[in-house]
């Protein structure tokens, strides 16, 4: 007989069955414990175990030792064969050993972290310093699938590489979500919300202008615009009129042929994508309002002085059109409404844009309450925090002593005769 056929005659028993089918269960274990719990529910049970154990046996139960089996059977038994082995020939099937998950879970941790860490070397992003946390938050929390991380670490990573990741700087151009995924992401689609790659990029983005992860569409918008990235080229417009622009382009003559018909232009991100690199000639003065009705009633009146309107707190397409003619050295001049909303505006194009102030002094402001007075008309109360002016330090003084907001619409007169005077 051969050694299995032997070891099948003397240890394939039904006292020892119980013994072998614990000690497969505990070698194929993930975990794999030292020992385990063995029922010895009768006394022929007993002296079988511990005739292979190599000590008498007593009780109900007792605790085995894997080591000391597999010890015991390779040198103290006439087969010398180990534990393994020996339950390979009972059985008829090798020992399926199954990795534990703590290994599993540091195998994987350092797969994510060498294919992450490749993809950022690659760009020159390995060691910035939000690099090691995303990759740590990538790992934990990322729900990347296995057959997905390398595609998605390269295009995240190249997707990271043309974002404005500096808290200390403000992006000078926009690119939209959709060209950016087209370019860096291997699909138009690949960054909008909900999709694998926008997540992950995003959290990088937040990690890197230390920020909360957004929670909504609200939030993915301002750290995106944050980053230099649009939610789509088209949806944000920048009202302009009478621009005098210098191209001999279809796109330059279109917009000129507007004036000419009396009508503002709604530029969007993807009109400054085809449009000429200069747009107006250095020295241009450049008007800028912050309401509407002021662009409504210089085109009204016919008063073809250049005029950008912020609408407000300006948004991307506004921000890139001032960088725009500012680059081509035009001197751009704001006036807006005297609250502190708009001596945050005034502040903000003062310290990115170089835009001058439009009567916006304190002299301009208490001549503005003169005139309010003497015409009756109610101002609203000024609230709000107050804001800096940089250009006259007096006007917030002033304006939180006399305690009254003035709208633009109060000064339209003002603001109208300057622009067919001119500004410069």
């Amino acid at each position: 007989m051969s050694d299995a056929e032997n070891i099948r005659a003397v240890w394939d028993t039904a006292e020892l069955r119980g013994l072998w089918a614990r000690a497969r269960e505990i070698l194929e274990s993930p975990e794999q414990p030292a020992t385990f719990r063995l029922e010895l529910p009768d006394e022929d049970t007993r002296k079988a175990v511990g005739e292979v154990y190599g000590r008498p046996m007593w009780g109900q139960g007792t605790r085995i030792n894997v080591s000391k089996l597999d010890t015991q059977l390779r040198e103290n038994t006439r087969f010398g064969l180990g534990l393994e082995q020996v339950l390979e020939i009972l059985h008829d099937r090798p020992i399926d050993r199954r990795e534990s998950p703590t290994a599993a879970r540091a195998e994987r941790r350092d797969r994510v972290t060498d294919v992450l860490h490749a993809a950022l070397a690659e760009q020159n992003l390995a060691e910035q310093p939000w690099a090691r946390p995303w990759m740590q938050w990538l790992h934990q929390y990322g729900r990347v699938a296995e057959s997905e991380l390398d595609s998605v670490a390269r295009q995240a990573a190249a997707v990271l590489a043309r974002l404005v990741l500096d808290p200390g700087h403000s992006p000078r151009t926009w690119i939209s979500r959709a060209e950016l995924a087209a370019r860096c992401g291997g699909g138009a689609h690949r960054l909008d919300s909900g999709m694998t790659l926008s997540r992950v990029v995003l959290r990088a983005a937040a990690l890197a202008h230390g920020v909360e992860a957004p929670a909504n569409e609200r939030d993915r918008r301002r750290l995106w615009e944050l980053c230099g990235v649009t939610l789509d080229a088209v949806s944000a417009t920048a009202l302009c009129w009478a621009l005098p622009l210098v191209g001999s382009d279809e796109w330059s003559r279109g917009v000129r042929g507007r004036t000419e018909l009396g009508l503002p232009a709604q530029l969007t991100h993807l009109d400054l994508g085809v449009a000429p690199e200069h747009l107006v000639e250095a020295g241009t003065t450049v008007a800028v309002c912050e309401n509407p009705r002021v662009l409504e009633a210089a085109v009204r009146d016919g008063i073809r002085h250049p005029l950008v309107c912020v609408s407000g707190h300006p948004s991307t397409i506004v921000t890139e059109l001032l960088h725009r003619l500012g680059a081509d050295g035009a001197a751009l001049r704001y006036h807006g409404d005297f609250d502190w909303a708009g001596l945050t505006i005034a502040r903000s194009l003062w310290n990115h844009h170089g835009a001058g102030p439009w009567r916006m002094a304190a002299a301009d402001y208490r001549a503005a309450l003169n005139q309010a007075s003497a015409e009756r008309i109610d101002l609203p109360v000024l609230t709000g925090e107050p804001a800096e002016a940089p250009w006259d330090p007096e006007l917030p003084e002033l304006m939180s002593t006399a305690g009254r907001a003035i709208e633009e619409e109060v000064v339209l007169d003002d603001l109208l005769t300057d622009l067919r005077t001119g500004l410069g």
